[in-house]
Order: C-alpha cells, then sequence, then structure tokens
C-alpha cells in the first residue's frame, strides 16, 4: 500500500503541539515495519526535517511555503490531487487540520480540537471565518477523522454533525528519547542558562487568555503569602494576552515572585521540568494537554484543572482543581508543595500513566484507519 502524508502545513518551530505530532507520529510510521510505502509530502521550510526523523519515508518536496497560507490552501487543494494520481496513492493522511475536498484517493484528516469554535475571540475576525470554512469543509468531505481525545471526538461529532464511528481518537505521547527524569548536572546547567530560580512552580503555556494566566496570578498571591521561598516560572511564547498577565502581575504585587523564561527549545524542556517543583496547569480548554504527559515523564508532580481532556490523560496521577475558583488552584499548588507522602505518591502515579501512551501505539492506530479505507479502494 503506498500512504501519503499531507505535511505542508508544517513551519518548523511555529506551530506548536502539531508539529510534535506530525514528527513522532511519521517516525512512529516508518518503525513499523508494516510493509507499506509512505511519501510525505512537504513545504519549503521543511526541507531536510523527516530525512532525519524518519528515515525510509519517500519525502516528496513541494514548491510550495506554508507562510502564505492562502498558497499554501490553494496548492493543497489543486495541485496536491494530482501528485497523489502521478504518485498512485492509495489513501492520503493529512496532519495538518485540512485536506484536499476532492482528492481522487480515500482521504483522513487529523483535527486536534475545534479552539476557533469554542474560543472565537482568541483570532482575528477574518481568520476565524477562514478557520471555520475551511476545518468544516475538510471534515465533511474526509472519509474519516483522527482526532485526540475523546473530548475533542465529542465535540467534532456534535459541531460538524459527523458520526462518531467516522472519528478516531488516537491520545499523543511523550516523546520518550526527550521526556525523562534528567541528572542533577543537566538541571545545574539549565538553572544558569536560564536564570531559573532555586524553587519554582512551572506554567509551560502560551500567553492566550483561555490558559487561565489571571486566575492562576491571584492564586499564586495566596500561594507566595504561605510559602515565601517558591517562584512561579511561565514558560512559553508571547503573544496575544501578554499584555494583561503582565498588568495582572504589577497589580497583584508580584514583580520579585513570577519569572518569565519566554519560549523554550523542545530539547531544553526536560530539564527545566526536572526542576521544578511541580507542573501547574489551569488551563479552560485544551485538545490533549501534552504538558501534563511530558511533566509525568519527567518525575513531576502536576496540579491541572478538572476539565476533559486533562481528566482523560491524567486519570488519577494528577492533583485536580477548578480552574474557575482561585482558591481551590491555590490549595492544590500548596498541598504538594506540603507533603512529602501526596508528592512521592503523585511522582509514582505520573510515571505509571505516562507508559500508557506511545507513539508506537499512536502509529498502529493510525495505520490502522489508513489501511482500513485503502483496503476498501482496493
Amino acid at each position: 500500500m503506498r500512504i501519503g502524508i499531507n505535511a505542508l502545513y508544517l513551519i518548523p518551530g511555529k506551530v506548536g503541539g502539531s508539529e510534535t505530532y506530525i514528527r513522532n507520529l511519521a517516525r512512529g510510521l516508518a518503525q513499523a515495519g508494516s510493509g507499506h510505502e509512505f511519501f510525505i509530502f512537504i513545504n519549503k521550510e521543511s526541507a531536510g526535517v523527516f530525512e532525519t526523523e524518519a528515515p525510509g519515508m519517500q519525502v516528496v518536496q513541494c514548491n510550495v511555503a506554508a507562510a502564505s497560507r492562502p498558497a499554501r490552501i490553494i496548492w493543497e487543494q489543486f495541485v496536491l490531487p494530482l501528485q497523489l494520481r502521478r504518485l498512485k496513492i492509495d489513501v492520503l493522511l493529512s496532519a495538518g487540520m485540512t485536506t484536499p475536498f476532492v482528492s481522487g484517493v480515500p482521504s483522513v484528516v487529523v483535527i486536534y480540537d475545534l479552539q476557533h469554535r469554542a474560543l472565537p475571540h482568541n483570532f482575528a475576525w477574518w481568520y476565524l471565518q477562514f478557520l471555520r470554512s475551511i476545518i468544516y469543509l475538510s471534515a465533511k468531505s474526509a472519509d474519516s477523522v483522527i482526532t485526540i481525545s475523546n473530548k475533542s471526538r465529542d465535540e467534532i461529532s456534535h459541531l460538524y454533525d459527523i458520526a462518531p464511528e467516522r472519528i478516531a481518537v488516537t491520545h499523543l505521547a511523550a516523546d520518550e528519547r526527550l521526556f525523562y527524569r534528567r541528572s542533577a548536572s543537566e538541571v545545574a546547567a539549565a538553572r544558569q542558562r536560564y536564570g531559573l530560580p532555586e524553587r519554582f512552580i512551572l506554567y509551560a503555556a502560551s500567553s492566550l487568555p483561555h490558559k487561565n494566566y489571571e486566575r492562576l496570578l491571584a492564586a499564586f498571591k495566596r500561594v507566595s503569602v504561605e510559602d515565601r521561598g517558591v517562584t512561579l516560572l511561565l514558560a512559553g511564547a508571547r503573544s496575544y494576552g501578554m499584555e494583561a498577565i503582565e498588568e495582572g502581575i504589577r497589580r497583584l504585587g508580584l514583580s520579585d515572585r513570577v519569572v518569565f523564561s519566554g519560549w523554550l527549545p523542545h530539547e531544553d524542556l526536560p530539564a527545566v521540568y526536572s526542576a521544578s517543583e511541580l507542573l501547574v496547569f489551569p488551563s479552560l480548554y485544551e485538545g490533549f494537554g501534552m504538558p501534563v504527559l511530558e511533566a509525568f515523564a519527567c518525575g513531576v508532580p502536576v496540579v491541572c484543572s478538572n476539565i476533559a481532556p486533562l481528566t482523560e490523560v491524567a486519570s488519577d496521577a494528577a492533583v485536580y482543581v477548578d480552574p474557575l475558583d482561585e482558591a481551590d488552584i491555590a490549595k492544590g499548588i500548596l498541598s504538594v508543595l506540603s507533603y512529602a507522602g501526596l508528592r512521592d505518591r503523585l511522582i509514582r502515579d505520573g510515571l505509571r500513566r505516562v507508559a500508557a501512551f506511545s507513539w508506537a501505539k499512536t502509529a498502529a492506530q493510525t495505520l490502522e484507519v489508513l489501511e482500513r479505507h485503502a483496503g476498501a479502494r482496493l
């Protein structure tokens, strides 16, 4: 079977979790030993990525730049189907939320979440209309949709009126090559490189409003009174919402207790996780919640929102809090900081929980969906 993978959306270092997904999925598929041929279609920005990440896959370099979104979408809709025909592809997997509406072959599209429907205020008006149209039409025209949590499956099924049996759930995983408890020397090097505080609570997230910084800062104000030696480290890209975060820090008098590291390279994250007291993750909306698994893999306790899909991902291995209640967030954080027995149990349970997820499993489940549709065509 000849499987096409549409990675035309990928801009390395710019597309967040969907980059983690396609890199690890491609590696998992290449290592699956399925006997299938894989052709991965990439843009100008992604040259060289998959030769290293997924040796054995045939890379098809396409003359389009993902940074020009309209050009990429036009290329995907009109030129990619011709490439599929030329290479005699049996089934297409599109990993970037969009797919050709008429591809000439069975098509499977990956839709991570529907943030643009749940949180429209995060997007410019024109871009919101574009997303509403292109993602909806991609989902409706594809033979199947793959998503990353039961919560996202239910959301897609309800909002797009797609039968649940047309939507497959394939959970993500922490990259086991990177995310594991780091040595004291690696942690010390990270402390020096980023000027990390001696004791800190980590929040790894963008600055978008649904990440719930307003309540987190109010909760940390309470924590800082009880534990005067701990700092809050905010690690993530500065984007829309940053001004409100900085204003909240000033208003609460936390300027000397909150530190920004900015965006951290993926390879440095494990040492920063390992240096932290705990990961706090009070988000109001997620499609999956990858930082929770990454923290588990690094042996770090997690305090997170009691929302789906975080409860789906963490199971009984985290302390859950009401993300709308700053007092409850503070209580959850203080419980981990104060009780060594709870902390030790969370670390053990987190390591057990993260072992239930693997990219090999994700690749196998994805391959099953692709084989089913290609088999129907053949």
